[in-house]
């Protein structure tokens, strides 16, 4: 028998013993809460949030959460979406904190703006999954929603926003 071979015959023994020893690998999907979102900056690529979470590990063993990919939808309308490394280790048993940064693409955000131009309060939904790990890669999804004051994405990015409104609509560039 070859080298390769044997170790096939190995592996598939390996498995069909713990198979028949009733193992399994499972993870459970932990629970993901979204609490606040933090305005932290503008740079090219868009507006910048911190995103708060709260996870929950309902597992016997302690879970690798990374990779966060959300969507911002503000009143109905998507912004466009955001993947970004996450590094946090969830406990068993305990409701951990855990940030993540999330960038906005501008190419969203000045059509929303103006749709809801006289807004004080714009609605919001935030919807993603993040990736966590424990012998298998399972997506955990969260969501929330709520109201946030306009200028709460206004705050910093208001000449670059009129900027790129101007370009497409000359003269209604002109947020507060």
């Amino acid at each position: 028998m070859s080298l390769t071979r044997r170790h096939l015959v190995l592996a598939a023994l390996g498995l069909a013993a713990a198979a028949s020893a009733g193992c399994t690998i499972t993870a459970e999907i932990p629970q993901i809460q979204a609490r606040e979102l933090r305005f932290t900056g503008v740079d090219p690529a868009g507006l910048t949030f911190q995103v708060d979470f709260i996870a929950f590990n309902t597992n016997n063993f302690t879970l690798d959460l990374h990779d966060l990919r959300a969507h911002m939808i503000i009143e109905g309308q998507d912004l466009g979406s955001t993947v970004t490394a996450v590094s946090a280790q969830l406990p068993t048993g305990r409701w951990t904190p855990v940030t993540a940064t999330m960038t906005l693409p501008w190419n969203g955000v000045p059509a929303s703006l103006l749709v809801a131009s006289g807004a004080p309060t714009l609605n919001y939904v935030l919807q993603g999954e993040v990736t966590v790990d424990h012998y298998v890669s399972i997506r955990a999804p969260f969501e929330t929603r709520g109201t946030v004051p306009r200028d709460f994405f206004m705050r910093g990015a208001t000449s670059t926003i009129n900027n790129v409104i101007n370009s497409v609509l000359p003269g209604f560039g002109n947020l507060q």
